[in-house]
């Protein structure tokens, strides 16, 4: 029996070959994009799943008091709070604190090998306790037990020795100040994590920022500000995350309460689940999540267009079936087994297509890596992933598909159908168009959200920062002694008829900026007291960057009478202060520090900018200049945008004259401002391309039903021909059929993306407005291509000879 139902469906896959083809490329197309999708979003799932007891894992965040502040949250502590909860509460079974080092890039030395690696930190000896890793050299337990040891990824370990051993050597590491001689204790094999480092120093260690922590005064027993230090706990098997951050505040309240009364902030801890951190964290304000129902959505909705294709072709050519059913009725065939039968049929269809979307998937990989950013492979870890969507999404496509055409094929009476009374009805015909809306509401959906995202994007890269990115190049200063050349160096740059200025800067644009201060006016005190960012500058870093002026006067030349106190803020600082930028010149600002007071005076007011990523609010910074010129961790020279290679070819040969102990290194600023949009730029391509396809596909089966109802109207169109009608008018009547139920889908579809796209663009601080050209423009769109796609079958049809389709009547 199942050799004989197979034999049917090949012979019916043969006898109708155009609508075969299109089923079977509307599915393998459908299922293949599927599968591209899922094993993007596998792999998004899989971050940090390593972590033993992952749901004991948690993230100590901060909460603030916004309107102070600046800024609500933050996924980091001050320095002693971690380890001091693990002493205090019991719940805790363990505790590590994580902590970048200075400086964005870290120099590492062995022999003649030398060159920088970023994602570098410090951490606790029980960072192994909390977070695990896999280690191939050494072992976790007491890898950072000791002064002055590192753990290393690796690629690093390779890159420096490698195929010969890494453990118990030792390296130079220099993070941003004298290089220390560190023995590496362990050899660790990078998993995808939220976390991404390349080598972790021990706290312990001489210099840098577990030095800061350690020792500083301003650091180390600070309760209330200092919030840089990731602090991560593994709770103790069955107890609440809910209860426990009750009595971590308690604790905060304990030992910090006269910190933030002295500091005039007001803050509480919370817990943040790990396996949280990279896919949904508000914290970091990730949008990944987001991303993944939206690729999900794609994903289901390409799906089941190509199932409704299916469904539709199906149920059209059902009259030419109807005779069939009804002999096998006659002969004694039982509804069941006609339904098994069809079922059958659309599996054989669906089992061709899963073939043919296996080989598109392995061909289109490597593309859909390079576009994702991903390096997706089929291995042992995903094969059974793979092998079990394949299994689910041929049985799913194969019932959604195939179950009503099943149905509704086997409910033919024989006596109408062998009396040549059988005509399709109403319902079908009304499920046929409800489905084709269904179709283009789907299609005008994803591109309204094409648009939206690509023009938001666009808003990005094209809206005024304030200032001007172009033609500057970044140096990083990473060592001391390049910190210290900084004078000479700018002396040497300002002599090169390519480089227009010079200047510094602790933060350029672009990134965040760590250091902060709490100033109040005169008659103030700490507890009203604004929090600032503060970024040490140099003279000139305003006119250099265009930032514009708009009270008060820029530093100038002379170090030694402007680091005495005096400061520039911007906009937002001074709105803070609730002071008319104009009336902050000279305005004294205060600052209490440990029974300390500390007096500044406002010499300037700029105009806000962006500082970091136009999904940031602009929040209240001051600028200062450092007493001493060694205090700048980045040069940044404006030159001319013409022969940029050789400005940078001449500028690494006067680093290379003037710093022995660093290798020259540079950005362009404005390539540092797209990079903040890499992912979601590569989101956008993803949606933009399967999008794509999700029209090529909704197009398929638009193309095939107007050819069976082109088919099915033929003896019509004949008559209308005979009676006068010419091409254009019967064109124009077989198009507005399609044309009606696009417009019905667009009504539907427009209000369902506007919600959708305002939800999205909740994320972005800075985002462009909504207006009725996007959804009239992919309305338009639809109309276009359903046009398009109904017109070469309606010319067929209304170009057809009437004789030849009434010679037999």
């Amino acid at each position: 029996m199942f050799r004989n139902y197979l034999k049917i469906a090949f012979r019916n896959l043969v006898r109708t070959k155009a609508y075969s083809i299109i089923n079977i490329c509307g599915l393998s197309l459908g299922v293949a994009c599927c599968l591209l999708l899922a094993l993007y979003v596998e792999d998004e799932f899989q971050y940090d799943r390593h972590h033993e007891r992952l749901s004991d894992l948690y993230r100590i965040d901060t909460q603030f008091e916004a309107n102070v502040v600046g800024f609500d949250k933050l996924g980091s502590v001050s320095p002693p709070i971690p380890m001091t909860l693990k002493d205090e509460l019991p719940e805790i079974e363990a505790a590590a604190r994580i902590v970048p080092t200075f400086g964005s890039a870290n120099l590492i030395q062995y022999e003649d090998k030398k060159f920088y690696e970023s994602n570098a930190f410090v951490a606790d000896s029980t960072l192994f306790d909390v977070l695990t890793f896999e280690f191939i050299e050494g072992t976790p337990k007491k890898a950072l037990a000791d002064a002055n040891t590192v753990v290393i990824a690796e690629s690093i370990a390779r890159k420096l020795f490698g195929s010969e051993p890494a453990l118990d050597k030792s390296i130079l590491i220099t993070q941003g100040g004298t290089p220390v001689n560190y023995k590496i204790t362990g050899v660790y094999k990078p998993q995808k994590s939220f976390l991404e480092a390349n080598f972790f120093t021990s706290v312990m260690s001489e210099g840098g920022s577990g030095e800061y922590i350690r020792k500083n005064e301003n650091a180390a027993n600070e309760w209330a500000g200092q919030n840089f230090v990731g602090g991560y706990i593994k709770l103790a098997p069955g107890h609440s995350p809910k209860d426990l951050e009750k009595k971590i505040n308690e604790v905060l309240v304990k030992y910090g309460s006269e910190d933030m009364k002295a500091l005039g902030i007001t803050k509480t801890l919370f817990l943040e689940p790990v396996k949280d951190i990279y896919l949904r964290s508000h914290v970091d304000k990730s949008q990944r999540i987001t991303y993944i129902y939206t690729i999900v959505s794609i994903a289901s909705f390409i799906l089941i267009l190509a199932c409704i294709n299916f469904m539709n072709l199906s149920t059209a050519k059902a009259t030419k079936r109807a005779a069939e059913i009804g002999i096998r009725k006659v002969m004694g065939a039982f509804r069941g087994s006609l339904i098994r039968q069809i079922l059958g049929e659309a599996m054989v269809v669906v089992a061709i297509s899963i073939v043919i979307s296996v080989i598109l998937v392995l061909v289109a990989l490597p593309v859909f890596n390079e576009l994702s950013g991903k390096a997706i492979s089929f291995n042992q870890g995903n094969v059974v992933f793979f092998g079990t969507a394949l299994l689910i999404l041929m049985v799913i496509t194969g019932l959604i598909a195939g179950s009503y055409p099943a149905f509704y094929i086997s409910s033919f009476q024989p006596a109408t159908v062998l009396k040549g009374k059988f005509t399709m009805n109403k319902t079908s015909g009304r499920l046929r168009q409800g489905l084709v809306v269904l179709q283009f509401m789907v299609a005008i959906v994803l591109g309204c959200g094409m648009l939206v995202i690509s023009r938001q994007l666009s808003f990005m890269k094209d809206k005024d920062l304030g200032f001007n990115p172009e033609a500057k190049i970044i140096v990083p200063l990473r060592t001391a002694d390049a910190k210290k050349k900084y004078e000479s160096l700018r002396t040497e740059l300002e002599k090169m008829n390519a480089v227009k200025a010079v200047s510094a800067t602790g933060y350029p644009p672009g990134s965040n900026i760590f250091n902060d201060m709490a100033f109040y006016r005169e008659g103030g005190n700490m507890d009203n007291a604004i929090l600032n960012r503060i970024n040490n500058i140099d003279a000139g870093y305003m006119e250099m960057l265009d930032i514009k002026l708009i009270a008060g006067r820029p530093f100038t030349t002379n170090r030694l009478a402007d680091s005495k106190g005096n400061l520039i803020i911007n906009r937002t600082s001074a709105k803070k202060f609730g002071v008319e930028p104009k009336k902050m010149i000279g305005e004294k600002l205060y600052f209490d520090w440990q029974g300390k007071n500390y007096a500044f005076q406002v010499v300037g007011v700029v105009e806000d900018y962006n500082q970091t990523s136009l999904k940031d609010p602009i929040i209240p910074i001051v600028f200062q200049i450092p007493e001493k010129a060694d205090e700048y961790s980045y040069l940044i020279a404006s030159v001319n945008p013409s022969g940029l290679s050789q400005t940078v070819s001449q500028i690494e040969d006067m680093w290379k004259s003037q710093v022995s102990d660093a290798p020259f290194e540079y950005t362009f600023l404005d390539d540092n401002i797209q990079k903040q949009y890499l992912e979601d730029e590569r989101i956008s391509k993803i949606i933009t391309y399967f999008t794509a396809i999700a029209i090529i596909i909704c197009s398929l089966g638009l193309y095939g039903l107007s050819s069976f109802m082109a088919e099915r109207r033929l003896k019509e169109i004949g008559v209308r021909k005979v009676m006068g009608a010419s091409v254009p008018q019967i064109m124009g009547m077989m198009s507005r059929e399609f044309v009606k139920l696009v417009l019905l889908a667009f009504v539907i579809a427009a209000p369902l993306a506007w919600y959708a796209m305002t939800q999205w663009l909740q994320a972005f601080e800075y985002k462009v407005p909504l207006d009725i050209s996007i959804f009239t423009f992919a309305g338009l769109g639809a109309i276009t291509i359903a046009l398009l796609t109904v017109s070469y079958e309606s010319l067929k049809a209304a170009s057809t000879d009437p004789a030849r389709t009434l010679r037999n009547e």
